[in-house]
């Protein structure tokens, strides 16, 4: 509840809206009362943010009841009008199609719309005008804002009304870089621009200029390292403040960052809640921060955890009891809440069997395409189809990503009503989630933070779907809160790893990191071993690279063992290079997986190599009694060791045996690639980056063995779009929505 003792005009609108909020209906004069009092308040104290979010707080209630009394409608129209949110307008117009034959427009008020309405026709709110102002202004910004701010609309905006050659836009999911991908796509204003999300490209070649690059940061970084010719004039990061947050990326994050500040263009950095950002890195960058707060979609909370077993509460119209099963209090909700809903779950196995027991309490089956596609492409039996079938979805890490997609994809279109979702789901991803109900009070094995908790409310309700967002906690949370500042920690960190110590320019160093980079050059110089080598090795560190090529060195019989001249290695060659690489160069956390033991991942290896099984045929490779724990397994097997670790180990290994035994007869190339991509070709490699499923691409890559690239792909398919007419109808459209 908004509370202001000094100002009675606030105070009293205050505890209307609280009056609102309870789910008691006020009267006529009540209504007109909290209006009226709201106008003034937006009027006087606009630039306030909390008086203003108090101001859109009663926007939104009112419009989410809209009383039947035409008369409310234009007081509620012009407290709209005062907030210069007029989209507001376009979503009560879709709601309620006779709302403006009560309203009375002046010419005052179109003109205000006209100023917040930019040359493309689209229409800003207050905040996001400022925003774009200051942009223009500063060119180098750094945003925070809430998660229903807008921040990515701004980005078509920035771009629309600029003149830039090279646009490079980084997205921390692929979820996100689809979105954004699939955004610009039917942008015609855009079309002049060669939209790139493969990296393919880096074997033919492409302009100078008119690209815009949309990648992940660790295609990001790749394509700074080998295509160095490429000027980049602008750039966007959004969740950016998983330069800090991420555990496991936070590195490349950090250094991709690094790499585009350093072509000195203009960018937009953004994240939500934060309140400030690392100020060595806006004083180097001559940039510029802002914090907006303004919540143009408002959350109502009830929280479970401080009502009493037995004791009774209400969701919309209907009574419940409290019960000490956490998931039976988590069953009578969902069957109460209107609209689509997320649950957080901590880990990874809870999500599963909560979205088990969900889909064991609904009775219809439904049908759909998706539900084939997965139960003919994965397992029959994988409980996913299960839940599917009762419209209900599960969503972690551990799930292909084209599978997330297609998941997210279908929740907003409908088809799917409820997701039970791991963290993976609650930062960044964009959907049409009316109501999150929040089961866990745990992110992995720690306690969430004020951070998290904001975060994953601020995924209830969506702009121009919904005024208000719902969310139900089922435990004790920690209060939320913003991050106090995001860290960059090339600049702010005082004694950076040594791996991260070579990444960065020596002229960027100062004080103890400047006294570390010394050493590591003398012990480097010591051990007759260049900079550039290990720099060119990133994120594995110094000492295990430097005892690899000591043991090398030692063993020079080793040389000949491992050289083969085909495009892979033979079985015991395969397997002494794993072993090299698990003794030298796996990090402490794969060394000691035990879902994966050294001895199973390299039987493991060997079979995907040598053998090319399908997916399903991987699947049962797996150790485990239910299909969901092989499933599981599978797809971090995939995802973790073959697309992205064991590529940086054998990428490393390969760049330190040619140094030590003074030759580049070593190619592991091939390996890596298939490893990484399922394929060696250029065709399906620019197909699996752009997105497609493994069993679409074998059914009709024959079809484009000519092209070299995604854009040569697009080319021939628009010419001939019959050239994937084995596909099943759903495989089509997921093909199409790709390529």
């Amino acid at each position: 509840m908004y509370v202001f003792a000094k100002s009675p005009n606030i105070q009293r609108a205050s505890e209307l809206l609280h009056t609102l909020r309870s789910d008691k209906s006020l009267q006529f004069s009540e209504y007109k009362e909290l209006l009226e009092r709201t106008h003034n308040l937006l009027s006087e104290n606009s630039r306030q943010s909390d008086l203003y979010n108090l101001g859109l707080s009663v926007i939104c209630h009112v419009a989410e009841k809209l009383p039947s009394d035409t008369f409310i409608r234009q007081p509620l129209y012009d407290c709209i009008v005062a907030s210069r949110i007029f989209l507001y307008n376009t979503m009560l117009s879709r709601k309620h199609t006779a709302f403006f034959e009560a309203v009375k427009m002046g010419l005052f008020d179109l003109f205000a719309q006209s100023y917040y309405t930019l040359g493309t026709e689209t229409i800003l709110t207050k905040d996001q005008k400022e925003l774009f102002d200051l942009f223009k202004k500063h060119r180098k910004l750094v945003v925070s804002a809430p998660t229903s701010f807008g921040k990515s609309r701004i980005i078509e905006e920035i771009i629309l009304h600029s003149n830039y050659n090279n646009i490079a836009i980084v997205q921390p999911t692929i979820a996100l870089l689809n979105e954004t991908f699939g955004r610009f796509r039917k942008i015609k204003a855009l079309s002049k621009y060669n939209l790139i999300n493969s990296l393919t490209f880096l074997n033919t070649t492409f302009g100078d200029s008119g690209n815009i690059f949309i990648l992940t940061p660790e295609k990001m970084d790749l394509l700074l390292d080998q295509a160095t010719g490429i000027s980049i004039d602008f750039f966007v990061m959004d969740e950016i403040y998983k330069i800090q947050d991420d555990p496991d990326r936070k590195q490349v994050f950090t250094h991709c960052l690094y790499g585009l500040s350093k072509q000195n263009c203009d960018f937009y950095l953004i994240g939500p809640y934060f309140e400030d950002f690392s100020s060595r890195f806006l004083e180097k960058t001559k940039a510029k921060f802002k914090k907006f707060s303004s919540e143009v979609v408002q959350r109502d909370t009830l929280d479970l955890s401080k009502i009493k077993a037995n004791e009774e509460y209400n969701i919309g119209q209907e009574r419940f009891v409290k019960r000490k099963s956490r998931d039976i209090n988590l069953r009578d909700i969902v069957s109460a809440c209107r609209g689509q809903t997320l649950v957080y779950v901590g880990n990874i196995r809870s999500v599963e069997s909560r979205a088990k027991y969900l889909a064991e309490e609904v009775e219809q089956v439904t049908h759909n395409d998706l539900i084939h596609y997965i139960r003919d492409s994965v397992a029959e039996d994988w409980s996913l189809v299960q839940c599917l079938q009762k419209r209900i979805a599960f969503h972690h890490s551990a799930i292909p990503k084209y599978i997330q997609a297609e998941i997210v994809d279908s929740f907003n279109e409908g088809l799917i009503e409820i997701i039970v979702c791991s963290p993976t789901l609650t930062e960044g991803v964009n959907t049409t989630a009316k109501n999150v109900i929040i089961y866990d009070n745990v992110k992995g094995t720690a306690e969430l933070s004020g951070f998290d908790v904001k975060n994953i409310k601020g995924r209830a309700g969506r702009f121009l779907e919904h005024f208000i967002g719902n969310v139900i906690t089922l435990v004790s949370l920690v209060p939320e809160a913003d991050k106090e500042e995001v860290e960059f920690r090339y600049y702010d960190d005082d004694l950076l790893e040594s791996e991260e110590n070579i990444q960065v320019d020596i002229q960027d160093l100062s004080r103890s990191n400047l006294v570390q980079r010394k050493e590591i050059e003398n012990n480097l110089r010591a051990s007759k071993i260049p900079l550039e080598l290990v720099k060119s090795n990133k994120y594995i560190p110094i000492n295990q690279q430097i005892s690899l090529v000591n043991h090398l060195r030692k063993e020079d019989s080793q040389c000949n063992d491992i050289l083969f001249s085909s495009n892979l290695p033979k079985a015991d060659q395969l397997d002494l290079i794993l072993d090299l690489c698990h003794t030298f160069l796996f990090n402490k956390q794969d060394k000691e997986d035990k879902k994966f033991y050294f001895p199973i991942l390299k039987s493991l290896t060997k079979f995907y190599v040598y053998e090319n099984p399908s997916l399903k045929e991987l699947i049962a490779k797996q150790t485990g009694l239910e299909t969901d724990t092989k499933v599981r397994h599978a797809f971090k097997l995939i995802s973790h060791y073959f697309e992205f670790a064991l590529p940086r180990y054998l990428c490393a290994f390969e760049n330190l045996f040619n140094f030590v035994y003074f030759q580049d007869e070593l190619n592991l190339k091939y390996l890596v690639t298939k490893l990484e991509f399922g394929y060696v070709k250029n065709h399906e490699i620019a197909l699996k980056e752009a997105g497609v499923p493994n069993d679409i691409i074998g059914k009709i890559a024959d079809k484009f063995t000519h092209c070299e690239s995604l854009r040569e792909i697009r080319d021939t398919f628009q010419r001939n779009p019959n050239l994937i007419n084995k596909l099943s109808p759903y495989e089509q459209k997921v093909f199409r929505k790709y390529v």
